[in-house]
């Protein structure tokens, strides 16, 4: 029989673990690069949307890492509905997983694109990787993580973080806005061939 504990907080493990890979020596990269290339981002224009993308951001991430410390030290984790059975609980799980996959795979590919951009000599409009897919993909994995976690976790506490999804929705319509204005009609033709946090179907003519 699986056990379901284990198999949540290996993913969790494993998700973590290729989270760093492939953001961290990219974020050393773009703070040894921030003078030659930088790549224009909003501030919050609210306490509010701070607040709900900033303390969602961090309980994700706290859960994330304490979650299988807990499990590995103690066998059991008070978060989660134990008292239902494996069978009830696996789909739930596995439908979790599934997203917050997408959601990482997507993130993982738009920070290897925001490097090669930074490796660019010139301010140069990032679409390829990740971007390519959405035009916001680390808003996507956190959208998505928010989204996924309650249900791999089988946490029900867990979907407090859906009260971080309209502060990243509202942020990336605000760096849309940035964006705009520093690339003008190449941004805007971008808009219309790539959705902002979602894929965009395009209609056959």
């Amino acid at each position: 029989m699986i056990v379901l504990a284990e198999l949540s907080n290996f993913f969790f493990l494993a998700y973590i673990s290729l989270y760093i890979l492939t953001h961290f020596p990219f974020d050393i990269y773009m703070l040894l690069k921030k003078d030659k290339a930088s790549y224009p981002t909003p501030g919050f224009e609210s306490i509010l949307e701070s607040l709900s993308v900033v303390l969602t951001t961090f309980l994700f991430w706290f859960y994330m890492v304490f979650s299988p410390t807990v499990v590995l030290s103690s066998g059991k984790n008070i978060f989660v509905l134990e008292n239902l059975s494996d069978e009830i609980r696996l789909p739930f799980i596995l439908t979790g997983i599934i997203i917050m996959v997408v959601g990482l795979i997507v993130g993982c590919l738009g920070r290897i694109g925001r490097g090669a951009y930074l490796a660019r000599k010139k301010a140069k409009l990032s679409t390829n990787w990740g971007h390519a897919i959405v035009r916001h993909p680390s808003y996507f994995l956190y959208i998505t993580g928010f989204i996924g976690l309650p249900f791999a976790a089988f946490s029900p506490y867990l979907f407090v973080l859906f009260l971080g999804i309209p502060g990243y929705i509202i942020t990336a319509k605000n760096e849309d806005k940035v964006l705009i204005e520093k690339f003008g009609k190449e941004y805007e033709e971008y808009m219309g061939r790539v959705g902002r946090l979602f894929i965009k179907i395009r209609k056959r003519k």
